[in-house]
């Protein structure tokens, strides 16, 4: 590879780096061409992707962007779990992927800026998706609102049950 097409991969995987909300590390040894190109099936799936980058370049490119904070990991056989929108489904992919195939082990990842270690990564798969967080959150907000409602609504309709009875034993007493 020549000294332009080193600047070309290094600026391209820059460019991936800044824009992603999650970067997982993972080492790939003993993986043949079909098994890795099930994983980036799989993680395109979930809007993501998956690249096998050479140590020196990535650590290049990893410059002025999050993963930086990782350069040490950067080392064997490397592969990039990137994702762009929600953050969660491509850790659950890739977790759940490692741990179905043997041969990719989880190194280090970067969710939204912060470091995460194996433990970590394995906690946030379990979490839902951000839509379903977000639906949650608003359905836990609306619930007293509708509560607050409901209430109102029968002391109304009380009261409105209270004014008919009233009126109708006025017409009953004439």
């Amino acid at each position: 590879m020549d000294r332009k097409e080193k600047q070309a991969n290094i600026t391209y995987l820059n460019e991936k780096f800044s824009r992603a909300s999650v970067a997982i590390l993972a080492e790939f040894t003993g993986m043949g061409v079909e098994e890795m190109r099930e994983v980036q099936n799989e993680l395109r799936t979930v809007e993501g992707e998956f690249k096998v980058v050479k140590n020196t370049i990535a650590i290049r490119a990893a410059a002025g962007t999050t993963l930086e904070g990782i350069n040490d990991y950067f080392k064997g056989s490397t592969a990039v779990a990137l994702g762009y929108a929600d953050p969660v489904a491509p850790t659950k992919a890739i977790k759940d992927i490692a741990e179905k195939k043997g041969k990719l082990k989880i190194k280090i990842g970067i969710i939204e800026g912060n470091v995460v270690h194996l433990e970590d990564v394995k906690k946030i798969a379990k979490l839902p998706s951000k839509e379903i967080l977000l639906g949650e959150l608003i359905g836990r907000l609306n619930a007293p609102l509708s509560g607050f409602a409901g209430c109102l609504n029968g002391v109304l309709s009380k009261f409105v049950r209270t004014l008919e009875a009233v009126h109708q034993h006025r017409l009953d007493s004439k």
